[in-house]
């Protein structure tokens, strides 16, 4: 029996042999998700998308300010909390601004506050110094003891830093390094273990999957994201089995 035949049918965009990405918004599909199924949930919310001066082409990411961004709610948190496993954890990325909201969250330890830093950040457009911290906050859920590969750390200490860049695939505006992507993942699961993103973008947590042999759910609201997570993915497959082959 397939691992893929306990989780939900509805919406399904593309798989793999190890994973499933869902065209959905994730508040339709989480409740779906069977509760204790889950391993590791590694995310990047849309948070402080609007947060700037710029426009973006995607009609997704507004201008300053937008209220579905002032005033993000983690509602997905407390479903996640019912989806992991005992010994489970869940790492979000988030600003500073949001750190209250997700501070008042309670249904899971707090493990630690992780800082990411950008050595090339986005330069200030007002009068501000330019925005080059973004923190990961770590839950664990109690019950088991957790995993923590030690040598596969970015870092053996809580700040992370790495320059800025994009897959050729993704215009996303908020795409996270793979290399940071990949360690988290090699640290905090195991091969085998199921991973979980709500907020999948470009694909960058199901392509690090796909590397380490990691089963992996993504769900992406954007269907032009969703095309670009598939090519992505695809063409990580694709170089996987060329390199299993030779």
């Amino acid at each position: 029996m397939s691992w893929k035949n306990k989780f939900p049918k509805e919406n399904r965009y593309f798989e793999t042999k190890n994973g499933i990405l869902y065209c959905a918004d994730c508040l339709e599909i989480l409740p779906l998700i069977p509760d204790k199924s889950i391993d590791l949930i590694l995310t990047d919310p849309p948070y402080n998308a609007s947060n700037s001066s710029l426009s973006f082409t995607d009609k997704h990411y507004k201008t300053i300010n937008e209220n579905w961004d002032k005033n993000f709610n983690p509602v997905f948190y407390d479903y996640c909390v019912n989806l992991l496993k005992k010994g489970g954890q869940m790492l979000v990325f988030c600003s500073y601004h949001l750190l209250g909201n997700y501070l008042q969250k309670s249904k899971l330890k707090l493990q630690q506050i992780l800082h990411w830093v950008k050595k090339n950040p986005v330069p200030g457009f007002t009068k501000v110094y330019a925005y080059s911290v973004e923190y990961i906050l770590w839950w664990i859920k109690t019950g088991k003891p957790y995993t923590f590969n030690k040598k596969y750390r970015f870092s053996y200490k809580d700040v992370f830093e790495t320059i800025l860049n994009r897959s050729k695939f993704s215009e996303h505006p908020t795409e996270k390094p793979l290399n940071l992507i990949t360690a988290l993942i090699n640290t905090h699961s195991n091969e085998n273990e199921i991973v979980l993103d709500p907020f999948i973008g470009s694909g960058t947590i199901a392509v690090a999957c796909e590397k380490l042999n990691r089963r992996w759910i993504g769900i992406e609201i954007n269907l032009e994201y969703c095309e670009i997570a598939k090519k992505r993915i695809l063409k990580e497959t694709r170089q996987l089995k060329l390199n299993f082959s030779q």
